[in-house]
């Protein structure tokens, strides 16, 4: 009788885990942001996918080459790997993420998230912006005027 009962928990416990490695499988990287509090909108459209130790938080999101876009006076640039340490409203470390600033481009090197409010440091320097600016994840040439530029008929940077 022990027998049965221990194969019926150990089929049950191999269920389980399977079912949360499944759902696990289908998070995509937007979705793991939100998981630690922050808005989609810190990635741009087309993540192909990510890796993420969930001991450490050690993370890389990928695509499938460089990034840039313009909102309002900054031009970002992500590259095609992206990698830090992620935690609830940190992310530290920041590799592949940069921002151009009159003409000089600087390092994102850390994101945090306090009272509504996303604070991006460039390391000697930080910036602070409503976290409903980033509700929407911007678009790789374009970032979010992709509709105005095809209303105009110029398609060729995105």
């Amino acid at each position: 009788m022990s027998s049965i009962r221990f194969l019926w928990i150990l089929a049950a416990s191999l269920t389980a885990a399977s079912c949360a490695l499944s759902k696990a499988e289908k998070l995509s990287a937007y979705d793991v942001l939100q998981e630690y509090g922050f808005p989609v909108g810190l990635l741009p459209k087309g993540a192909l996918g990510y890796a993420l130790n969930r001991e450490t938080g050690e993370f890389a999101v990928y695509f499938d080459g460089t990034c840039s876009f313009e909102i309002e006076s900054y031009t970002l640039k992500y590259k095609s790997t992206i990698t830090g340490v992620i935690s609830n409203g940190r992310l530290s470390n920041l590799k592949g993420v940069s921002v151009k600033i009159l003409i000089l481009w600087l390092d994102i090197v850390e994101v945090t998230l306090k009272d509504n409010h996303l604070y991006f440091s460039v390391g000697i320097a930080s910036a602070d912006f409503e976290v409903e600016n980033f509700i929407e994840s911007p678009q790789c040439g374009c970032g979010f005027n992709c509709n105005k530029l095809l209303l105009n008929g110029d398609v060729s940077s995105i």
